[in-house]
């Protein structure tokens, strides 16, 4: 059976397990032409569900061998901009498993990463911010992405700001420590829930002990 119908739209599935089998196959076959077949698949294919499905199945294979998956970037850069949410999260997803094979392409494509991040769900903002953190981990990068991450630490709903903080604290570049203290401090106010701010309060101790 050919790939694109093997996919779950194919088989009439909702559920994500062929697309995570098609990524198994690929990645098992380390063909970059399958992964190119998908890539092409989806810019000719009408279909939303066609789409998304091929899409989720090349994520599942960055997460596997993402080395696959490189000489697609501008692809899911591309994607980032879609009518379609599924296409949206699963190119984020994607791109979130290669970032640290081309920080310099994903640099280049920040602007639209974090206008997909502000407009996306749960999930797109929680990926691109992991992009985010693996381009901080660049040296050539950090002071930039340090002020990125700052106005997403600002901005970031309650609930997430403590995993995000929690992603940062460990490369974090002392140098930073004093103004993510302070912009952890800012953020009290706004924190209604206990368990949002007892979770800040536990992640501004930590930060405290490094002064």
């Amino acid at each position: 059976m050919s790939i694109q119908n093997s996919l779950a739209f194919a088989l009439n599935r909702n559920d994500q397990e062929p697309n995570k089998l098609v990524a198994r196959r690929i990645v098992d076959s380390g063909r970059e032409s399958d992964v190119k077949l998908l890539v092409d698949f989806v810019k000719s294919e009408p279909k939303q569900r066609a789409q998304s499905d091929a899409v989720l199945a090349l994520a599942y294979v960055g997460e596997q061998a993402p080395h696959l998956l490189k000489n697609h970037i501008d692809f899911f850069v591309s994607n980032l901009s879609s009518a379609i949410n599924r296409v949206i999260f699963g190119s984020m997803i994607a791109l979130a498993h290669i970032t640290h094979l081309d920080t310099e392409k994903l640099f280049a494509a920040l602007s639209i990463i974090i206008d997909a991040m502000d407009k996306g769900t749960v999930v797109t903002r929680d990926h691109g911010f992991r992009i985010m953190i693996l381009l901080y981990k660049d040296i050539n990068y950090q002071d930039d992405m340090f002020v990125l991450i700052q106005e997403q630490l600002l901005k970031a709903p309650s609930n997430q700001l403590g995993q995000y903080t929690e992603r940062l604290i460990p490369v974090l570049n002392k140098k930073h420590l004093n103004s993510l203290i302070e912009t952890l401090e800012e953020r009290r106010n706004d924190i209604v829930n206990e368990y949002h701010l007892a979770r800040l309060n536990k992640n501004l101790k930590k930060l405290y002990k490094q002064l």
